[in-house]
């Protein structure tokens, strides 16, 4: 199922904006059931926001803690990253840059999936 399905299963409505202040790529709106993300982004952000926001509105999250951040962002790179692509990509080249070129998705991201590896969240030996 694809991130546009999640969304939609939510019964969450996704708008596109070229109207977000300079510092926001997406935002969920729990109580309109609404997430909005930047219009032209890159497909790779995109795909980190758009994931991103999905855990938000699956939690339902009303407030932007630090706590919901780090799981929005923990889970949303895990859903991005298939584990098995992740190991080959980085046998190739361990540098986050490359690993994030090889899979198509941000350096954040897979900076956020390491992260996931190390406080073992993520088990990249099976």
């Amino acid at each position: 199922m694809d991130i546009y399905e999640r969304i939609s299963d939510l019964g969450v409505t996704l708008v596109y904006s070229t109207h977000l202040p300079s510092y926001r790529l997406g935002a969920y709106y729990d109580d309109q059931k609404v997430i909005v993300i930047r219009a032209n982004l890159t497909r790779a952000t995109e795909s980190e926001v758009l994931h991103h926001e999905y855990v938000h509105a699956k939690y339902r999250d009303r407030s932007c803690d630090k706590r919901c951040e780090d799981r929005a962002m923990r889970e949303a790179a895990c859903m991005m990253i298939d584990t098995r692509r992740y190991r080959s990509a980085e046998r190739i080249d361990s540098n986050p840059h490359s690993i994030a070129t090889e899979l198509q998705v941000t350096v954040r991201t897979v900076e956020v999936y390491q992260g996931a590896i190390r406080s073992g969240h993520v088990n990249i030996d099976i």
